[in-house]
């Protein structure tokens, strides 16, 4: 997908709307994000790097205005109530400094207590009149178990409805031992719940939204922030391989446009297409706030042809050049490369620069999860193109996410700002998070296991049930067999159309420890390749395990990296190598069909 500009025209209308507002004695609605990016904006201008790394509640709410913390304390988490009701509020007895507003606007503390297996909480209540409720931010600090609420009518027998939730993504539920408060961890459950909140109406959320308004112990620097020359150049496809290319790049907010200059060596003709620029923030490193990220979409290509291009930044200026291959149209064999989380790593960068010039025939890369540590940080995606250098520029990555990509509930914003993918996935779902691609005669599923498992079944049923290749791959992070983590719901979902409908492998990771397994169908070892799917994981840096129970399923373990695995097919016959980085073979497989 092509990401559409972000045009900032309120930064230029806003001192006019500011003066309109001023001249007419009324205020623009505003959100908390607004009040924070204000907030960030003037820490800036005002502190030195230094300074920022010590600012403090007491500090933030000095220099916000009267109407900022209004906003603050309001509009953090809104809804409506028809009827009278008390709000009870969970706060989490870890928090060092409760949010500014909870005492203030009239919550008094109880003695009652709630847990789950981790974490307690102390219950905070307010009664409110019929209307709308508002609640504030959770701290100016990153508390990850953020508070939750439950809502009762103060008349019993009033009939309560909830309705107007914003955000309006978390469901409703039922305050009761066995609930799960957090959607981006819903297996962490209450185990203890007052009798006089029990049956409650409680609002669910994600501990993603302890980012919303941090502050405190916040700021980052990038050790490579953007220029004006392109950098981070990468390359993926979102259509055929045989006929289109889509390469990105990054710059700092100076460069407005860029384009791409193809050529077929040998050849007169040189091709220009546009690029489409994406204005990306993270408005807490404070070094590289904004940068520039363009896309170019390079349609009607030759098959099986090699290509240069250059990437271009204004009249004359032309990066140096680079070249790819696009894929025949004819079934030819071919080879790829795919790692296990790679987590920003120079070792890894290290293994991965290593690995290309060891099989430069690869038509590709892949990536099963966890690219980097926190996918919100795009430090860490500064750290991780680094590492990699020149890797993607001539061959095209194309990675799922991980649960460290895609974040505390939060989604993987970042993560699809940084990839042109196919937008082919499961209707209902994130477009570019789950995707499938056929490269000759192999199909790819690429599976995004942090979204909702069940929902995106039919999809996956469906893609198999109408491809016609010879091999089949499905790539996601959560491994299936493992020690750790049963995965049931993969298991019960997913695996058993991998069972009807063969597919060869399955490449996962997350658990940091390499294995393959014996060929399984129905859960059970049997007999050849022929007959089952054999399911891979590995581990892109070092990372051994201090327990190593048995797993009958295993053929092949190691506890440690780094590794990555080359997979060639010639013909009927699919080659499967593991290597280390210095190149020595540390498992291997070979199928025929």
């Amino acid at each position: 997908m092509i990401k559409n500009k972000r045009m900032r025209w309120w930064a230029l209308l806003c001192p006019v709307w500011m003066s309109f507002y001023a001249l007419s004695g009324e205020q623009p609605e505003r959100t908390v994000k607004e009040v924070i990016d204000r907030a960030v904006t003037r820490l800036y201008a005002t502190l030195t790097p230094t300074q920022l790394d010590t600012i403090s509640d007491a500090y933030i709410l000095s220099v916000l205005s009267e109407r900022d913390k209004e906003t603050l304390a309001t509009r953090f988490w809104t809804f409506e109530v028809s009827v009278p009701v008390r709000v009870s509020l969970m706060r989490h007895t870890g928090q060092a400094v409760p949010p500014f507003w909870i005492q203030k606007s009239g919550f008094r503390k109880t003695q009652m207590l709630v847990k789950n297996e981790e974490y307690t909480y102390e219950v905070w209540q307010k009664d409110f009149e019929k209307g709308e409720v508002g609640l504030g931010i959770n701290g100016f600090d990153k508390d990850r178990p953020v508070y939750f609420i439950s809502v009762a009518p103060l008349d019993k027998a009033e009939k309560l409805t909830v309705s107007n939730v914003i955000p309006a993504q978390y469901a409703l539920s039922t305050l009761q031992k066995g609930a799960f408060t957090y959607h981006d961890w819903d297996g962490l459950v209450l185990t203890e719940v007052p009798e006089e909140l029990k049956g409650q109406t409680l609002l669910t959320t994600v501990r993603g939204r302890a980012r919303e308004a941090h502050l405190v112990n916040a700021f980052r620097r990038t050790s490579t922030p953007s220029s004006e020359k392109p950098d981070q150049v990468v390359m993926t496809w979102s259509g055929d391989p045989a006929t289109t290319a889509n390469i990105q790049w990054r710059t700092s907010p100076k460069v407005l446009r860029g384009k791409i200059k193809y050529w077929k060596p040998g050849a007169s003709d040189t091709l220009f297409t546009d690029a489409s620029a994406f204005n990306m923030e993270d408005r807490l490193l404070q070094n590289d706030r904004f940068v520039n990220r363009f896309t170019a979409q390079l349609k009607g290509l030759s098959p099986g042809t090699l290509y240069h291009y250059s990437i271009g930044t204004g009249q004359l200026q032309w990066s140096a050049p680079a070249s790819f291959q696009t894929a025949s149209d004819r079934v030819k064999d071919f080879s790829f490369i795919w790692f296990g989380d790679t987590h920003y790593s120079p070792i890894w960068g290290d293994m991965a620069q290593k690995s290309i010039k060891r099989h430069p025939e690869i038509a590709f890369f892949s990536i099963a999860g966890d690219l980097v540590t926190t996918g919100l940080h795009r430090d860490d995606w500064d750290q991780l193109w680094a590492h990699a250098g020149p890797t993607f520029s001539t061959r095209p990555l194309m990675p799922v996410p991980g649960n460290h990509d895609s974040q505390d509930g939060l989604g993987a914003a970042m993560y699809k700002e940084m990839f042109s993918l196919p937008e082919n996935g499961p209707s209902g779902q994130p477009s570019e998070m789950t995707y499938a691609f056929n490269y000759q005669d192999a199909l790819f599923l690429m599976i995004d296991a942090t979204l909702s498992v069940p929902q995106q079944s039919a999809w996956i049923e469906n893609q198999l049930r109408n491809s016609k290749a010879k091999w089949k791959f499905a790539m996601f992070h959560f491994p299936p067999y493992n020690f750790e983590e049963p995965y049931d719901e993969i298991k019960r979902e997913w695996c058993t159309l991998f069972d009807k409908y063969h597919v060869d492998m399955v490449m996962s990771g997350h658990m940091h420890y390499y294995l393959r397994t014996k060929p399984m169908f129905n859960e059970k070892e049997v007999a050849s390749p022929a007959k089952g799917t054999i399911y891979l994981m590995s581990i892109s840096i070092p990372g051994k395990q201090v327990r190593w129970p048995k797993e009958d399923y295993a053929l092949v373990r190691y506890k440690d990296g780094p590794l990555y695995q080359h997979i060639s097919i010639k013909g009927n016959t699919l080659h499967y190598k593991c290597y280390n980085p210095e190149g020595e073979i540390k498992d291997q497989l070979t199928i025929t069909k």
